[in-house]
């Protein structure tokens, strides 16, 4: 048996990427595994951990620590104090952190790299990621026992940017779950529609509006879009943001304040109505280590048009169509080949659907699984 510690405050309230990796992740250990006991904290000043977010496993412990995040992320990231153990009162074998900074702890530490945008870019990186990943995440990396990537592409760069042994390095990519593949009811979706008030054909985007999410550039895109194919609105669905002040900005400065509306963070199941309701799935961002709403939107049976930076074109394979995200002409174009040409966009919406298939998040469950065995001499 092993005992596993895991960090949730990632998704203790509004969730984004690294939040679903870990729910989704946690939620499907708790299906497949009975045999480890699971050790799952979260800590807050004001917020409680919900708890039907709890994942539902045999053999759990669960701690709420009444405690400010950042004076915890500063003494975790600076002094490496107090472990994780001490807050259950036993020793843990593994203890896997969503991002590249190691959870303090006795037993074995393995951590998530999603990307590297925190060390190329670091000016538009988040706050987090300024204060903490950029300084500390070469040694983190060294001592950490286990390291996942989450595409080929984040593991490669990884591998060429830090002095660290390939062995520990595996790539586990995320998955799909089998709600963003349900079909939604008809009702839902006259509800939705009425709700945000959309039009019968709009363009897509899904996440937070961060500056690496190249929005500036789509919204110069939009324009170009407008000239060429005519009017049709963007949705933004996604929480507010590093960029939301500056986007606002620019689509108040562009003219485009009734074409382009920005919804706020969503729900799961308004996100995946929204894939439904849809025309085509764009996705500019300058850098992404997977790129999970790719195959949501796919899952949708959603045309996608993606930016061909980073680990995009791996996870979209042949079931998308690829522009320059520097390039609002080359986005324009591909937006309106995909509005334009009905045969293409029925071949993606085939393609797309079939490579949705191909991520599942057992499967990331249970590779993960294997991978702390590894680390423990075990596998």
């Amino acid at each position: 048996m092993m005992r596993l510690g895991y960090d949730l405050r990632s998704f203790l309230r509004e969730e984004t990427g690294v939040g679903v990796y870990v729910r989704n992740l946690l939620s499907h250990l708790s299906r497949i595994d009975t045999e480890n006991e699971y050790f799952l904290f979260s800590a807050s000043w004001k917020d409680r951990f919900p708890a039907a977010k709890l994942p539902r496993f045999e053999r759990m412990q669960f701690r709420d620590l009444r405690f400010p995040v950042r004076a915890l992320n500063s003494l975790w990231y600076r002094w490496k104090r107090p472990s994780l153990d001490f807050f259950f009162g036993t020793a843990l074998d593994v203890t896997h952190s969503p991002t590249p900074l190691v959870l303090p702890t006795k037993g074995r530490k393995v951590v998530t790299v999603c990307d590297l945008f925190f060390m190329e870019n670091p000016g538009k990186a988040d706050r987090e990621a300024r204060r903490f990943f950029f300084k500390k995440a070469a040694k983190s990396l060294e001592e950490a026992d286990g390291v996942v990537a989450i595409s080929e592409f984040t593991r490669k760069a990884v591998l060429e940017r830090f002095r660290i042994d390939p062995d520990k390095v595996r790539t586990i990519r995320l998955g799909l779950d089998g709600f963003q593949r349900k079909e939604a009811e008809p009702g839902e979706l006259v509800e939705i529609r009425a709700r945000l008030r959309l039009p019968s054909k709009f363009l897509l985007f899904v996440g937070a509006a961060e500056p690496r999410k190249n929005l500036g550039t789509l919204l110069e895109a939009l324009s170009i879009v407008h000239q060429r194919f005519g009017k049709i609105m963007l949705v933004i669905a996604g929480r507010a943001g590093g960029d939301s002040l500056n986007l606002r900005r620019r689509i108040a400065g562009s003219g485009l304040e009734s074409w382009v509306k920005m919804t706020g963070y969503l729900s799961e199941r308004d996100v995946r109505h929204l894939y439904r309701l849809a025309s085509v799935f764009v996705y500019p961002s300058l850098c992404e280590g997977f790129g999970l709403p790719l195959i949501e939107a796919m899952a949708g049976r959603l045309p996608v048009a993606s930016s061909s930076a980073a680990a995009l074109p791996e996870i979209g394979g042949d079931a998308a169509v690829y522009f320059r995200p520097d390039d609002p002409e080359d986005m324009a174009d591909k937006i309106v080949f995909l509005l334009s040409d009905e045969s293409a966009r029925l071949a993606l919406v085939e393609a797309g659907e079939r490579r949705s298939r191909e991520f599942d998040w057992e499967k990331t469950a249970a590779d993960t699984l294997g991978f702390y065995r590894f680390v423990l001499g075990r596998g």
